[in-house]
């Protein structure tokens, strides 16, 4: 791991305010807690029905706290408690995230509070799980997989991703709420989650038989991985690029792009995974296909825009040419942003054209 002059100081300043959206990347599976500020849940590393909380603050302070291990004051603390990290780890980490620093942080696993018999146990569980869900799976063409398909001709796609075999469909899959109680089992999308060392978790998206969400608290979710892998810096790898690279937020936009340019995309999950994603060595140009968000209420950040630009930066210093595209507006209604598949599903494919109005385009 490379060594970087960081002021612990700075990236506290930093990050205060924005702790959730830091676990969001380095930690999802704080989802629940993130979710129930306040309240006890299911503890992360322990298990269990109610034996952590995220403090009400935590957003601004990162803390919490585990019944058996004791109060993390603040989020980097609760990061080395989770992730077993050092100090300098986790502020790496945290960096990464903010884009203070402007490389993907290798995951490195460190004694800490837990200990290695431990860990090793839970990354067994969770390899174990990761491998069950995803061999009871099915390819999109299989005829069990009809509820899946009728999700993408709903959301306006048609068969373009039918094809793609980090993309399955898994027909009865488990839903837990955050006191890990079952609450069913739905039809679910599941997609690969890779780095340039292979695939590192699955992110599902819970369906009904109709081929619409769920009707859950939270229909697209990312598994665990486990602690010797990174959900930081990888992608849904939607086909393999030559020289010339799309990328997206949701896995619907990025095929949106795919069937309108025929540009190998890939979705990134959550404006918090895109300034970070690894690139492949091959590839010369970066086409960043922005979601268009609406300013957070108490910063005023658009987060699909800073993701946008963060990764632009990185992926210049890189040697890459860079282009970013976001939709132009306005936002309509009560939508809380816009982004490509809006924009496809509103004026098709000769809207991504490069000369075309809907989309505002920034060469680097």
């Amino acid at each position: 791991m490379k060594t970087f002059n960081l002021s612990a100081d700075t990236v506290r300043a930093q990050a205060a305010g924005r702790w959730l959206f830091i676990f969001n990347a380095l930690a999802p599976e704080l989802e629940f807690p993130v979710s129930k500020l306040g309240k006890h849940t299911q503890c992360p590393v322990h298990g269990g029905k109610d034996g952590f909380r995220l403090f009400r603050d935590a957003n601004h302070s990162g803390g919490g706290i585990c019944n058996t291990c004791g109060a993390k004051t603040d989020g980097f603390q609760l990061l080395m408690w989770l992730r077993s990290w050092s100090f300098p780890n986790a502020l790496s980490h945290v960096a990464a995230v903010l884009g203070i620093i402007n490389e993907a942080i290798p995951a490195t696993v460190l004694k800490s509070g837990i200990t290695p018999s431990t860990t090793v146990a839970d990354n067994d569980r969770i390899r174990a799980s990761l491998r069950k869900i995803w061999q009871e799976s099915k390819p999109l063409r299989h005829p069990d997989a009809e509820p899946a398909r009728l999700y993408f001709r709903n959301r306006g796609l048609g068969d373009v991703a039918m094809d793609y075999p980090n993309l399955h469909f898994h027909p009865t899959l488990q839903y837990r709420d955050e006191n890990r109680r079952v609450l069913g089992y739905f039809p679910a999308l599941l997609a690969l989650l890779e780095n340039n060392d292979g695939p590192v978790t699955i992110h599902r998206t819970y369906l009904t038989g109709d081929g619409f969400k769920a009707d859950v608290a939270f229909p697209k979710k990312v598994m665990p991985a486990p602690s010797d892998k990174k959900v930081t810096g990888s992608a849904i790898r939607l086909g393999t690029p030559a020289h010339v690279l799309g990328v997206t937020e949701g896995i619907e936009s990025a095929l949106a792009v795919i069937q309108a340019t025929g540009m190998v995309t890939w979705p990134l999950v959550s404006s918090s995974l895109m300034p970070n994603v690894e690139l492949p060595n091959t590839v010369k140009k970066l086409v960043i296909w922005a979601d268009l968000d609406r300013p957070a209420t108490v910063t005023g950040i658009q987060a699909g825009s800073e993701a946008a630009a963060k990764l632009a930066h990185r992926a210049i210093t890189l040697g890459l040419q860079v282009e970013i595209r976001e939709p132009k507006g306005p936002i309509s209604g009560n939508s809380k942003s816009l982004d490509c598949l809006d924009i496809f599903n509103k004026y098709g494919s000769a809207a991504f054209a490069l000369s075309s109005p809907y989309f505002k385009t920034k060469g680097e």
